[in-house]
C-alpha cells in the first residue's frame, strides 16, 4: 500500500488513529530495523566505554581581614593623594579551576596508577601518544585524507587532546549563597580521581600565592619609590624653613614674617607626616610580601569512590 494515499488528518482536523496505525504497520520492517540498529549501538557503547569514578572535595574561599593596621594606612596615605593599590586582586577561584594553565598541569603532571609500573602523565595513562592506536573520530579520518601544507606539533596536538579531554572530566559549582566550592573529577582509577582532586587544592594555593606575592612586590615597590620622593620633598621643607629663619631671626614685630613662618613650618610637619605614614606603611608591606596567606580552606578531601558513576 502507497503510505501518501493514507489520510492521516481527517477532514474536521482530528486524527485519524486507524490510518496512523495501518501508516507504521505499513513500516513495521524499517521501523524494526532501525530499532534494532540503536541497540546494537547502545550495547555496544556500554560494553566498550570505560567505566569512570569521581571523586569530590568541597572548599571555602579564604577570608581576609581588610581592616586592620595595613587598610588604616592606607586609608591614611590616600588622604595625602596617594594610591597605594587595595591589596590582592579578586580571585574566583571557579574561574582558577577551569584555567589552561591548571589544566595543563594535571595532565603533565606524572601520577602512580595500577595500569603503570611507572609514575605517567595523563597524555600516556590515556594512550594519547600511542602511534600504533586508532581514533573513531571520522574528521580525524577526514583530515588524514586531506593533509596541510604545514604539518603541526603533534606535542600540541596531544596537549590539545588532552585538555578535551581533562575538560569534561572536571566540574566545579559554587553556591552562591554560602559560597562552597564543589569540584568533582572523573577518572579511570578510583584512587587516581582523588589524587587529582586532592592536587587541586595545592595547585591553587601555589597559583594564589604566586599572585599574591606579584602584587604585595608591587605594593612594597610603589611605596618605597614614593618614600624616596617623599623624602626629598622634607629635605627640601626643612632647608627652606632652616634659611627662611637664619634670614629673619627677629619676626615677632613683623606678622607677615610670622605668617610665613607658620606656612614653612605647615609644609615640613605634612610633609613629615606623610613620610612616617609611607615608612611604617613599607614595613608592614614587608610582612605582607614575605606573608603566605592560604587563598582556600578545604572542608572535605577527595576519597576514592567505591562505585563507578552509571553510564550516560
Amino acid at each position: 500500500m502507497n503510505n501518501s494515499k493514507i489520510p492521516i488528518i481527517t477532514d474536521e482536523g482530528g486524527i485519524d488513529f486507524r490510518a496512523l496505525f495501518d501508516l507504521l504497520w505499513n513500516d513495521r520492517k524499517a521501523i524494526i530495523q532501525i530499532t534494532v540498529v540503536i541497540m546494537i549501538i547502545g550495547v555496544f557503547y556500554a560494553l566498550q566505554a570505560t567505566p569512570l569514578y569521581r571523586s569530590t572535595i568541597t572548599m571555602y574561599p579564604a577570608g581576609e581581614d581588610r581592616g586592620g593596621q595595613l587598610s588604616q594606612l592606607q586609608g591614611m596615605a590616600s588622604t595625602f593623594g596617594f594610591d597605594v593599590g587595595n591589596g590582592d586582586p579578586s580571585i574566583h577561584i571557579p574561574d582558577i579551576v577551569n584555567s589552561l594553565r591548571l589544566k595543563t598541569k594535571l595532565i603533565n603532571h606524572r601520577w602512580d596508577t595500577d595500569n603503570f609500573d611507572i609514575p605517567v602523565n595523563l597524555i600516556h595513562f590515556w594512550g594519547i601518544d600511542d602511534a600504533s592506536s586508532i581514533s573513531l573520530n571520522p574528521i580525524v579520518w577526514i583530515k588524514a585524507l586531506f593533509p596541510a601544507d604545514e604539518k603541526p606539533d603533534k606535542t600540541l596536538i596531544r596537549e590539545n587532546e588532552a585538555l578535551n579531554v581533562i575538560s569534561n572530566r572536571i566540574s566545579v559549582n559554587e553556591n552562591k549563597y554560602t559560597g562552597l566550592i564543589t569540584v568533582s573529577i572523573l577518572m579511570e582509577e578510583p584512587e587516581l580521581a582523588a589524587k587529582m582532586a586532592n592536587f587541586l587544592h595545592s595547585a591553587i594555593v601555589d597559583f594564589t600565592t604566586e599572585i599574591h606575592g606579584k602584587q604585595a612586590s608591587l605594593n612594597r615597590e610603589f611605596i618605597e619609590d614614593r618614600q624616596v620622593g617623599v623624602k626629598a620633598q622634607l629635605t627640601k621643607a626643612e632647608e627652606v624653613l632652616k634659611e627662611f629663619r637664619e634670614r629673619n631671626r627677629s619676626i615677632i614685630e613683623s606678622p607677615h614674617l610670622q605668617l610665613e613662618l607658620g606656612r614653612f613650618m605647615r609644609d615640613v610637619e605634612i610633609q613629615a607626616q606623610i613620610y612616617i605614614t609611607l615608612k611604617q606603611q613599607y614595613e608592614l608591606a614587608r610582612i605582607e610580601e614575605a606573608k603566605e596567606t592560604p587563598s582556600v580552606m578545604i572542608l572535605d578531601g577527595a576519597k576514592p569512590a567505591v562505585k563507578k558513576i552509571p553510564l550516560i
